[in-house]
């Protein structure tokens, strides 16, 4: 009789034990394919910003505090616009419009297209420095192929994925500056923008 019990005691314990395992795969593997979703979801909202300057490459990351970049978007004239601060505090910004509606393809620099300043502009001094070293492409004859829109993703409503290339010619806008042109290359971006009460669908 005690060898019964015994035996019944201890199977007992063995299926208590295979139903924790089993639990506990169970568990481990849904934490698994959910870590696994969100670094899917984190990967196709991956944001950059980058392109060499004079073959340097220059950089710029998301903000630390809004975990993404500064992107605006106007609706007079169809405008848009990424502002890029590298660590060393030096400036890109980029922005591009339409007569009509923003879609994939090249736009120009402009500098007086109905009030519109399109291009690059580059602000290479750290926020200490006193020196003028700005550059830009509006100040010279359109560059035609000034930005590359490959795509505008509005699958999700709340957070447009837009991406795209650059790589004008920049020239300098004060005599301090010592580079009167820099040629950039492999510029890409891939931001996001959140349409809300404030930023305006499109």
């Amino acid at each position: 009789m005690d060898m019964k019990t015994n035996f019944k005691s201890s199977l007992k314990n063995v299926l208590l034990l295979l139903m924790i395992a089993a639990v506990f795969s169970c568990t481990s593997n849904s934490g698994s394919k959910q870590t696994e979703g969100n670094n899917q979801t984190s990967k196709s909202t991956a944001e950059y910003f980058s392109v060499k300057i004079d073959g340097v490459l220059w950089e710029a990351f998301p903000s630390k505090e809004f975990k993404s970049y500064n992107v605006s978007y106007k609706e007079l004239g169809h405008q848009f616009s990424i502002f890029a601060e590298a660590e060393d505090g030096s400036r890109m910004d980029l922005s591009f419009h339409s007569a009509t509606e923003l879609k994939p393809g090249n736009y120009p620099s402009t500098r007086h297209d109905n009030g519109m300043l399109s291009g690059v502009f580059y602000f290479p001094e750290a926020k200490s420095s006193d020196k003028e070293m700005a550059s830009t492409t509006f100040d010279h004859p359109v560059q035609e192929n000034t930005v590359q829109l490959i795509s505008i993703d509005k699958s999700d409503k709340k957070a447009y994925i837009i991406e795209g290339t650059f790589s004008p010619t920049l020239h300098a806008v004060y005599e301090t500056n010592p580079n009167k042109t820099s040629k950039l290359t492999h510029g890409r971006f891939r931001v996001v923008y959140r349409p809300d009460a404030i930023h305006p669908a499109f």
